[in-house]
Parts: structure tokens; sequence; C-alpha cells
């Protein structure tokens, strides 16, 4: 695998790793998530097709869809690959990280005094935090305290192993309470005689290499889709035009029109075919199914509620009822998707297909643009997504719109969202809008502005909500001298049309790579199991801890 495929495939993970599903009890959710990991491992099969001479319609469409899809990775690595890269050291490396967080509250209105006191209190107070990790022995150690005015208020210690996670609060108890991981089931019954979950934890986390594909595992998907592509979406379905006129913001340029059309009969035939292939590939069901499981099984949660055989057993039931779910299934427009490539770069591409169980089939239309104009200094971007239900009921859109201006070492981008509901008589919205100004050439070394607002609008949702606010983020990020440092400022307020008020969070954050991490040894010996606790010990610790928490309200004044 070549460099850059390696960082293309970091950058795609990362965005995994970042919209990882949480997982919930009981049975894995998979036909819902199935659709969208196959496409991707689909249309990563298309970067087989390194094609050269003379391309057939086909081909080109193919083949400018991956590049562009590549494109985009390389931009994501350009603005993300330092912090990536970062990140991955961290799951690799000894690490040690200071954290404070701080908050704000303030209002123009008159409140009352026991209101402002609290104020007061927030506005001093502070949580700070310092953790070394040792990701290759899987622990951790962590001293947290909360400060008012500067001044120690309650500390507490956090240790973890793969092994047991045990916590001490100083000024309470002397002791450690640990729990082995494999007594999480005794604990849980003791809690709920009725609990039938995991019976041990795991503290594994989750990391970018965890999903990454195996040299094997990428030639397995690319061999075998660039191939079944090019079997099943036949010559004649595409067509192209040159020169093709196509204009945006004022600006005029000439285009390649690349066109895939299916009618119903093919494309039913395309998706049965796709289906039966995924069916029958018990390989791309492993792939699949180890990352799913690696996903479900993250953080603390038990190894035993899903395994990789369960999964792919799921994965095909699954395939398999959307398969006979699709026999009745009318598509009386088939599929139509149109690109606008320029540069061997796509720049505008729609899509078109209607769909239903029934003569009156819901139309689903997306159209994506991507456009460079001014010698490359703007740059506007939109997805769109248009629901039209057949029966004539509430349709839906979604448009996210971003325009991207670069100047000097300066960037700024006009991010607009909206999720629009539309009704015979109505329409209803909610809309996010975001203004960003990005200072410094390099972006490992930036500071980031954020303008945002998020509001409704709409006579069903009553008074129109609004909410303001503005997020500075420092970031300086070396992964050569083996620090990240990052600080954000958050300010968000009602706007207008709400109470008056501002709520601010500072949090600052500064981490380093180092040999080997400072974790003091804990000892079960002397500690206290929380499943073998006394009623000598519970009624100790009660009291203790009702002293305390007398003597912090006494420090606080409120007592």
């Amino acid at each position: 695998m070549s460099d850059m495929d390696q960082r293309n495939s970091r950058s795609e993970s990362a965005a995994a790793v970042e919209t990882a599903p949480v997982r919930q009890p009981g049975k894995f959710p998979l036909k819902w998530v199935i659709a969208g990991i196959v496409a991707f491992l689909v249309i990563g099969g298309t970067a087989a097709y390194a094609l050269f001479g003379n391309l057939s319609p086909k081909q080109q469409y193919l083949l400018y869809e991956i590049k562009t899809f590549q494109k985009a990775a390389e931009d994501f690595e350009e603005q993300n690959g330092e912090l990536t890269e970062f990140q991955e050291k961290i799951a690799e490396q000894a690490s040690s990280t200071n954290t404070k967080v701080s908050m704000g509250l303030e209002t123009d209105g008159v409140v009352p005094p026991d209101f402002e006191m609290f104020m007061d209190l927030l506005n001093e107070a502070a949580v700070t935090a310092v953790t070394e990790q040792d990701p290759k022995n899987n622990t951790s150690f962590t001293e947290a305290g909360i400060e008012v005015g500067g001044e120690s208020l309650l500390d507490m210690e956090v240790y973890q192993s793969p092994k047991m996670v045990a916590a001490k609060v100083p000024d309470i108890y002397d002791k450690y309470f640990y729990l082995n991981a494999d007594e999480y089931g005794q604990f849980m019954r003791q809690l709920d005689p009725m609990y039938d979950g995991p019976e041990e934890l795991s503290f594994k986390p989750l990391s970018i290499e965890d999903l990454e594909l195996t040299e094997e595992e990428e030639k397995h998907v690319q061999d075998t889709y660039a191939d079944f592509l090019n079997k099943e979406l036949k010559d004649e379905f595409f067509t192209k035009k040159d020169n093709v006129s196509y204009e945006h913001n004022g600006e005029k340029i000439n285009v390649t029109q690349l066109t895939m059309k299916m009618n119903e009969k093919e494309t039913k035939a395309f998706i049965n075919n796709v289906l039966d292939q995924l069916i029958k590939d018990e390989k791309l069901q492993d792939i699949i199914a180890k990352r799913a499981v690696k996903v479900a099984n993250s953080g603390a949660s038990q190894m035993d509620m899903l395994n990789p055989e369960t999964v792919k057993d799921d994965i095909k039931e699954g395939l398999k009822d959307a398969k006979t779910e699709f026999k009745d299934a009318k598509i009386p427009e088939g599929v139509t998707s149109v690109l606008m490539v320029k540069d061997q770069l796509v720049i505008d591409r729609e899509m078109k297909i209607s769909a239903g169980s029934s003569d009156e089939a819901d139309t689903i239309a997306i159209h994506t643009m991507d456009f460079s104009y001014d010698n490359g200094n703007k740059q506007d971007q939109e997805f769109k997504v248009e629901i039209i239900p057949g029966d004539g009921s509430e349709a839906a859109e979604i448009l996210v719109t971003n325009k991207i201006a670069r100047k000097d070492k300066s960037r700024t981008e006009d991010l607009k969202a909206e999720l629009i509901s539309k009704m015979e008589d109505a329409e209803e919205a909610v809309s996010f809008t975001m203004k960003s100004e990005f200072e410094g050439e390099n972006p490992a070394k930036q500071k980031i502005t954020r303008d945002f607002s998020l509001g409704t609008e709409g006579e069903s949702t009553g008074s129109p909500v609004a909410v303001e606010g503005t997020i500075v983020q420092n970031q300086d990020v070396s992964v050569k001298d083996k620090y990240n440092n990052q600080l954000f400022e958050i300010e968000l307020s009602g706007g207008d049309d709400m109470a008056q008020g501002t709520i601010s969070l500072k949090i600052d954050t500064k981490t380093k790579l180092k040999e080997k991490a400072d974790i003091p040894k804990v000892s079960t010996g002397d500690e206290v199991n929380v499943n073998n606790i006394t009623p000598e010990q519970m009624s100790d610790i009660q009291m203790k801890a009702g002293a305390k928490l007398q003597d912090i309200l006494l420090q606080l004044g409120v007592i």
C-alpha cells in the first residue's frame, strides 16, 4: 500500500471512529448500518480501476467518482493530518494530559440572592485533571479535583487496568474502592437481582487501527467489487457529452457530462445481483463483523455480548430479508445519476430514484456540488436531499451549503444547514449557521473562531427558538515535538428572542507524549472491594462523607 493510500485510509477511518455508534444491549441493529458500511467498501472496490488510455463512459464514470473521493480524503489529510497522526501516537505511546475546565454564567436581569451566590461560585470554580496513560498495557491513572477561587475543594484519584478499576476520594476515605473486571456481573446483581447483562468489563478503547483494512482485506474488496461492478454495470447504461456548458455564481465553464440511467427492470436486476453477491461474500462479511464487534465492545462493555460469528449470521439474515422485501418493490422510473466533471473531478452530481411497494412511489433526489473559482481562492459546496412521498403527504428536505474563501494565510467558511418539513399549506424548518475564520497557514497551528446560531421556524413550533454562540479554538500540535495543546473558549446565549443570559465554558488541554507513564501501582491488599463492603465500612463512609460535605458547604459560605 502506498504512503498516500495509507494516509487516505487513516483519514477515512478517523471519520468512521468519530461517528461510531453507541452500543445498546441486546441484538445488534445491523439492518440499518450494514448498508452504509457495505456502500463504503463497495465504493472502495472501484479503486482498482487503474485505467489509462481511451476510457469508455462507464469507465470514466467510475474512475472520476473514485478520484473525487480520493481528493476529498487528501483535503481532509491536509487539514487534519498532524492532529490525526498525533491521535495515532496517543494510541501507541505513553502520554500525560493536563486538563482544566471552567465555567461562567452571566445574566442581564435581576436574579434572586441565592442564585446570584450560585453564579459567583460557578464563575470561580474549575475542574482539573492530570491523566497518565499507558496504551500498551491498557493502564491509566487520573488525579482530578474541584477548585474554587484557586483553592482545592475536593480531590479524587482513578486507576484503571485490564483487571480492575479503582477510585479514591482521600478527604472522605483513605482507601481505594475497587471493582475487579471479572466481578462486574456480581456487582450489578447487588443493585438489581434481575440483572442479565455482561459479566465482565472490558476497558480496551477503540482505535483507528481497529477499523483500518489490512492489505489482504483491501485487495479482496477492490478485486472482487471492481470486477463485479464492471460486469453488472453494462456499457449501455452510460452516456457521455463533451463541452457541456456549466454555470455557477456567474462563472461559466465547459465540462464533461456523464450519465448513468437504468430502467426499472435493469435497476431491480442490478440490486438483486448486488444482494446475491453480498450474501455469498463470506470474506466481506468477516471484514464487517470483526469491525462491528470492535465498535460494539469498545469501552466499558462486555466482549461476550457480541462475537463475530453472531454478527456475521445477522448480516447474512439481514441481507436475505432485504432481498425478500425487495421482491415486490416498485421502481417506476428506475435510477438516474448525472455527473458534471472538470479535470477528472466531479464538481456536480445529481441522483434520482423513485421506489415503493405500490404505484405511489416515494422519490429521493440527491444533489451535491463542489465548485472552485476565482483561481481557486473561492469554493462553494452543497449537499441536498429531497424526499417526496408518492401519496402527497409531508415532504422533507435537507440542505447544507458552505462557502469557502482563501486569502493569504487565512480562510473563512460560511456554513448553513437546514432541515425543512413541507406540508400542503405550511413549512417548518430547523436551521443552523456557522461562520468560521481560520487564522494561520499551518493547520496544526491555528486560531479558529466560529460564530454559530441554531433556530426553528414554523407555525407548529410555537415561539421561535434561537441559540447563538461563539467558539474560539487555539490549536498547536506537533508530532515531531510530541505535544498537542488545545484551548477552547465557548460562549452560548439565548439570542434576541429568548431570555438574555450568557454561559461560558473554557477547556484547556495540554498533552505530551513520553517514554514512560507515571502510574502508581495499586494493590488490592488493603483496599476495599465494592462487592465486599461491610455494614461497618458503609457506616464509616457515610459519616465521613457527610462531614466532608458539611465542611465544603462551610468553605463556600453556604451554611
